[in-house]
């Protein structure tokens, strides 16, 4: 880290701050706080100047400072002492939950020693940062905590953005944890789930990205099995030959054959038939395989990427992938590139990255290299673009302005075909811009003049508009195919590390879209829910325990 980090211990003890002192040096650690009320104080004050809490679960203290604040509800239900003592057990997650209100992105650590405490469930409820169960031994504890400290501090820096990386991963902390996770799978020799809906980059991701982290000699090879007749599959995949068939004339490599030494990606796994799956089965269980119509079995040295816009998991439970082959496929370590429309906070920066690809396009080039020689510029300029106009002072950079307005058409557009529609629509967008300019350059440019701005390239709302009206159902049809009434919302139901995370995810996906259809009325949702205008504040609190971050909703619904 380039600047000692600050980092807040919320424990009733000192055992946990000594024992960071002592094999931490390199960060600092603020004077603990001994329950919420303290904890709350120090963030106050501090803000963001807190870069990281670690935070415990067990407190020991008196019953007046544990959360919550109201425990006449509590104390009804049975034994009174019985349940103080629950609330001890269990005060860091309650303090979690506090704090998620308050800082939902300040990262925390939930740690224990105590093996009758499981975190699991709960930590991925309150989105913890991580958690760690500690041992009896100092050395082996400052090791665990040091290498998640420094993972999530990591995450946190902004990464430099570079227009070279065929895959735009963005400033967020999450998208640098995933691109963190795909370069440690690339290099060992386990397959690959990538997952994502269609247009989300993961034939780029697989060929430009993990390839090449692989270390490996051999070629990339990929085949998108939706493609594919079915009946040509297999010998497509393992070669056939002479004679096997009618028609087979001569004998054929596979790309099983054709990837040795390299990577085999293979888009659309749901489409491969039951029959071919346990041919795909045994090459990973026994790095061997057998071309049509030869009973001799044939080596090969393969990793195996495999990409689906499909629930794997799904189709196993109604037969239509094979259990086996799936578990083979090493599903515990599955990523899952998001959607364009999933990537809100990284909006403007990937309009920026995509304007740019698409000007280094050979046909948008030469036409910004036409009108920077009509005016007397530089053909090679950087481009930027953004929503208002540049300061003077520097005319050695090209910038595109958008009107707020087509800012806000581009940024609530839905994008169904993700990151290719959208660096195709760009791509449009600044054709239609600089042919405009570059054809009429004598007619529509003013007389040169000290106020002159040919710096400057201002997009037509117009353009914008036109672009994306022939992909927006008129209202009727959207209509027509949503659910009916404000509580029908369409639900994308994925695997996950286990039942509560899938029963989060799907609230949290129903809750976000209720949202929306009630304008962010939360006194609407609450009367939906509950029956009870009233309960507007329950439903923000269940909205916080799940993240759901409201500062983003309210942005996204003002644009």
């Amino acid at each position: 880290m380039s600047a000692m980090s600050s980092i807040l211990i919320i424990d009733d003890e000192d055992s946990y701050l000594e024992l960071c002192k002592r094999y931490l040096p390199e960060h600092n650690f603020l004077p603990p706080a001994r329950n919420y009320r303290e904890a709350a104080d120090i963030l106050r004050r501090l803000g963001d100047k807190v870069d990281l809490v670690l935070l415990d679960v067990h407190f020991d203290i008196p019953e007046a400072d544990l959360l919550p604040q109201d425990k006449a509800a509590l104390l009804a239900k049975g034994d009174a002492n019985k349940a103080i003592e629950r609330l001890r057990r269990s005060q860091g997650l309650h303090i979690l939950a506090a704090i998620r209100e308050r800082y939902p992105d300040l990262p925390v650590i939930v740690m224990t020693s105590r093996d009758d405490l499981p975190l699991e469930a709960d930590a991925e409820r309150l989105q913890a940062e991580d958690y760690t169960y500690l041992l009896a031994d100092d050395y082996l504890d400052a090791r665990s905590l040091k290498l998640q400290i420094d993972a999530i501090l990591a995450r946190r820096e902004r990464p430099v953005v570079s227009d070279d990386d065929p895959f735009y991963w963005g400033v967020t902390a999450a998208m640098a944890g995933l691109r963190r996770r795909l370069s440690i799978l690339a290099r060992g020799r386990l397959p690959i789930i990538i997952q994502g809906a269609t247009g989300s980059g993961k034939s780029l991701v697989a060929r430009e990205f993990i390839h090449p982290r692989s270390q490996r000699p051999g070629p990339f090879v990929s085949v998108d099995l939706s493609t594919l007749p079915t009946d040509l599959m297999a010998a497509h995949l393992f070669g056939v030959i002479k004679g096997a068939y009618t028609g087979a004339t001569s004998s054929r490599d596979g790309v099983l054959t054709r990837a040795h030494g390299g990577t085999l990606f293979l888009d659309e796994i749901g489409n491969l038939s039951l029959e071919l799956q346990k041919s795909l089965l045994l090459v990973l269980q026994e790095g061997v395989f057998r071309p049509v119509g030869s009973v001799k079995e044939i080596t090969t040295d393969i990793k195996i990427i495999v990409a689906t816009n499909e629930n794997l998991a799904a189709l196993v439970r109604i037969g239509r992938f094979r259990e086996d082959l799936f578990m083979r496929l090493n599903p515990a370590t599955a990523v899952t590139l998001p959607s364009l429309r999933e990537r809100r906070d990284d909006f403007e920066e990937l309009l920026a990255w995509f304007m740019r690809q698409a000007v280094a396009e050979a046909y948008n080039r030469d036409l910004l290299a036409q009108y920077a020689e009509q005016r007397g510029m530089t053909a090679t300029l950087p481009i930027s673009v953004g929503r208002g106009v540049p300061p003077r002072g520097d005319a050695r950079r090209i910038h595109f302005l958008l009107h707020p307005s087509s800012f806000k058409l581009l940024h609530d557009f839905e994008w169904p075909g993700n990151f290719r529609q959208f660096a195709m629509t760009l791509s449009n967008l600044v054709t239609f811009t600089l042919v405009e300019l570059v054809e009429r350059a004598e007619r529509i440019e003013p007389e040169a003049s000290s106020e002159g701005r040919p710096d400057v390239i201002p997009i037509p709302p117009k353009i914008v508009s036109d672009l994306l009206r022939p992909m927006t159902p008129p209202e009727d049809d959207i209509d027509a195919l949503l659910p009916s009434g404000p509580r029908h919302v369409q639900i994308e139901v994925l695997a996950a590390d286990s039942l509560n995370a899938v029963s989060c995810a799907v609230e949290r996906q129903y809750l976000e879209q209720l949202y929306e259809r009630c304008s962010g009325e939360l006194g609407r949702m609450g009367e939906l829910l509950l029956g009870d205008e009233g309960a507007g504040r329950k439903v923000q609190l269940r909205m916080n325990q799940l993240g759901i971050k409201l500062r983003r909703l309210k942005r996204k619904a003002g644009g």
